[in-house]
């Protein structure tokens, strides 16, 4: 139980109880009945709040009508159980805003005076409303002073509690990750439901789409022949089941006989909506096996969602790493670099003769080349994608100063879609890019450099060519290739490096990754 379950728990129980000892002591009979009668309105009210999806601010509201309308059936003898009407606004206030305190009390006083006005009491309105009006302020006062009160203390400790549920949560990751056995993979939970549609169904082709931040459905996973022609993220039945988080399905115009049903699953985390699996089979799904589908699919739609989220924290903390070490090389080695060539320089003006200074002037030039190289590796390193810029605005930045401080011509081709690629199929391919800039400014020789960048989501291309000496002997202690393919593969791309001949007849490098 939470801590604002347990103040509701308490404050509830201490008051029926102090309640029902003033009536027993005063011997009221009625005024006992009407204690029972509140017993039962706050215990129904404690088991909604935790068995129901209605809002705590909403139970209360109900609560405080239902003890109202007691109240006023049993004044005046009942008078000793006014001082209830104080705990739904003392939790309202607790739950939510000031207005909210006001409405509860409100209709906590229109319930009791409709039950004077229209009910058979025992007293009058007036008399009714002489007893009741003090507690009715008093009600309404106690819920703005808790709503005052839990405001102020939720400022004063919002950083605490932020760090301290922070490291809570992180340590529980931690255990969690060690523990599974299938890890935090979000492809391999998404081939997870794959299989159950080809096990259940017998799918000719199915796919995952997962909703991105920008509120566009973006491929996770493909399986079957001409899965990713075919299913597509803006198809119909894909947008109905996203919308009415309900299951969708309707015949699928193909000439394919093994897909003539298409099913569209939303996979949901409680009222949010994780994405969309999708399966084209032979024979459309009766009720009961779409039921035992979307059961099994809500528990991998909670592991889908978990693998997201770390893959999300692992990106950020790719990112600050990235950060740091940018801060480290250019406040440490470059910046000592940099104070080296002042010491060459020094040097060169006070040597004695031409020799020493042309070979000074030589180390000068190398030192100077190294800085160079080490100012572009920070920018490698700072170079991320921002989230309103996207991959091709990235790219392209990147580019265009590569091109301005290396000293090769560059030629961006650019064409980018609406919609965008998932964060981490986005970073790898920028990685790529860079990989293969990286080494045609190092290694080419070249003087023109040729990026061609389209990306239409689920589909994207880059292509890097150069006009330089093409590709030269690899050396054992080269990682860069071999790391590109390990990219490529991460997101299901497919890398192809060659040698082609540039527009300026120059025989060239040509590197190449797609998504389609």
């Amino acid at each position: 139980m939470t801590s604002l379950g347990r103040l509701g728990l308490t404050s509830r129980v201490f008051c029926l109880a102090t309640i029902l000892g003033l009536t027993l002591a005063f011997g009221e009979g009625q005024a006992i009945q009407g204690t029972l009668l509140l017993a039962v309105v706050g215990g129904a009210a404690i088991g909604c709040t935790r068995f129901t999806w209605l809002s705590p601010t909403w139970l209360c509201t109900f609560e405080s009508t239902l003890a109202g309308i007691v109240i006023g059936l049993t004044l005046p003898n009942g008078a000793l159980l006014l001082p209830y009407m104080a705990i739904p606004s003392l939790l309202v206030g607790v739950y939510a805003e000031r207005r909210a305190v006001v409405v509860t009390s409100g209709m906590a006083t229109a319930g009791m005076l409709i039950t004077l006005v229209l009910g058979d009491a025992a007293t009058t309105t007036r008399q009714g409303i002489e007893v009741s009006a003090p507690w009715v302020l008093a009600s309404l006062g106690v819920g703005l002073l808790a709503n005052w009160i839990y405001r102020l203390r939720g400022e004063s400790t919002a950083d605490e509690e932020s760090y301290a549920s922070a490291r809570r949560l992180l340590s529980q990751l931690r255990t969690v990750t060690r523990r599974l056995s299938s890890g935090l993979d979000p492809v391999s939970i998404s081939q997870q439901m794959l299989d159950g549609f080809e096990e259940e169904l017998g799918a000719a082709r199915s796919a995952v789409f997962i909703l991105t931040e920008g509120g566009v459905m973006s491929p996770l996973a493909y399986r079957g022949h001409g899965a990713k022609d075919a299913i597509r993220s803006d198809s119909p039945l894909v947008e109905q089941a996203a919308r009415t988080r309900r299951p969708a399905a309707g015949a699928q115009e193909s000439g394919m006989a093994t897909c003539r049903h298409r099913s569209a699953l939303p996979l949901r985390l409680g009222d949010r909506l994780v994405g969309v699996a999708v399966a084209d089979a032979s024979e459309a799904p009766t009720e009961d096996l779409t039921a035992r589908l979307m059961a099994s699919f809500d528990e991998l739609a909670l592991r889908l969602d978990t693998a997201l989220v770390w893959d999300e924290l692992r990106s950020l903390a790719t990112q600050e790493e990235r950060q740091r070490l940018a801060r480290e090389i250019h406040d440490g080695v470059a910046q000592e670099l940099a104070s080296l060539g002042y010491v060459v320089d020094d040097l060169a003006a006070t040597a004695t003769n031409d020799g020493q200074r042309t070979r000074l002037h030589g180390l000068r030039s190398e030192i100077t080349r190294v800085v160079n190289e080490l100012r572009l590796s920070i920018f490698d390193l700072r170079s991320e994608i921002s989230t309103s810029g996207g991959l091709g605005s990235t790219l392209s930045d990147y580019v265009r100063a590569v091109g301005a401080r290396s000293g090769m011509t560059v030629h961006l081709t650019l064409d980018e879609g609406p919609t965008r690629l998932r964060g981490d199929v986005e970073a790898e391919l920028l990685r790529i890019a860079q990989e293969a800039i990286t080494n045609a400014r190092k290694h080419s020789r070249g003087g023109n450099l040729w990026v061609d960048c389209r990306i239409h989501p689920p589909t994207a291309r880059i292509t890097v060519q150069d006009d330089g000496g093409g590709l030269g002997a690899a050396r054992p202690d080269s990682y860069g290739l071999m790391i590109m393919r390990e990219r490529a593969e991460r997101v299901g791309a497919r890398l192809d490096i060659g040698e082609e001949v540039a527009e300026t007849g120059d025989k060239g490098t040509r590197v190449s990754v797609t998504i389609d």
